[in-house]
């Protein structure tokens, strides 16, 4: 629905994935403003890809977006989405809240594969995403932001953006990621170092031996950084780059690497990633 006095959308999107017999399948949807999906796919048996839709035309300032997804027990689901989701300025300083929340039961696996999202300067925005698993249940899950549009070297000179990123298991916390944002951090040392685009990646069910693979095959470069570590279970991989792109094709090699490990089958890249 959208607030008449202040033309903000408020949109949520719930989702639940069960199994039957021979493949994971939607058994819940439910939506209130434009916030939707397209039609499940199976281009791998039983796993059940999902293309997320975000509001046409972008996120403003004063919109309100929730999503809730959650994955019953012995079920398979891969969401991503056709396209970057903008952000854009901010009038009167409204800000944009962006809320999304992941439950993924024991024998269960999620991988939450988006294309970025571009913020343009000006935006005001809080970002938080939630990932609560419990037993043994898998998940892969990356987050790409880019600030401004490099390409035509526009740059995030305005605006405050705060992000949250946590993954639970077990009702107990294994990583809580706090970021603030302003024209300030762009160029520090410590902040994005002049990066305009930046990434984590995290990989639950782990161990030594697929650390040590995704540290052989990861190659430096002049266009980005990176850094991985592993707490518990749970690889963490950071990348700051130049281009979207560059960090969106660093992070699917690793994951097309690891899948079969991880996830016991080999990577299917999903269609929507070709067009």
């Amino acid at each position: 629905m959208a607030d008449s006095l202040n033309n903000s959308w408020v949109a949520k999107l719930d989702l639940n994935f069960s199994k039957s017999k021979s493949r994971t399948f939607l058994s819940k949807r439910k939506h209130i403003g434009p916030l939707t999906i397209q039609r499940p796919f199976y281009p791998e048996g039983g796993v059940c890809h999902l293309y997320l839709l975000h509001p046409p035309g972008g996120v403003v300032g004063g919109d309100q977006l929730s999503i809730n997804v959650n994955i019953d027990t012995n079920s398979c689901s891969l969401i991503t989405t056709p396209g970057a989701t903008k952000v854009y300025r901010s009038s009167d300083e409204k800000c944009s809240v962006i809320n999304q929340n992941f439950t993924v039961s024991n024998d269960s696996s999620f991988e939450w594969l988006p294309m970025e999202t571009i913020i343009f300067p000006g935006a005001e925005s809080k970002f938080s995403t939630k990932f609560s698993l419990l037993g043994n249940a898998k998940v892969a899950a990356w987050e790409i932001q880019c600030l401004g549009r490099p390409a035509i070297n526009e740059t995030f000179d305005s605006g405050n953006l705060t992000f949250s990123f946590e993954l639970w298991r077990d009702n107990a916390p294994v990583l809580i990621d706090k970021l603030k944002i302003d024209n300030s951090e762009l160029n520090n040392t410590i902040g994005l170092r002049g990066y305009p685009v930046f990434g984590t990646f995290v990989v639950s069910n782990t161990d030594k031996r697929i650390l040590d693979l995704v540290r052989r095959e990861m190659h430096q470069s002049e266009d980005y950084v990176f850094g991985i570590t592993q707490i518990e279970d749970i690889i963490v991989i950071r990348c700051l780059g130049n281009k979207t792109h560059l960090v969106q094709d660093f992070f699917r090699n690793i994951w097309q690497l690891i899948r079969p490990s991880v996830f016991d089958r080999e990577a299917s890249i999903p269609r929507i990633w070709a067009t």
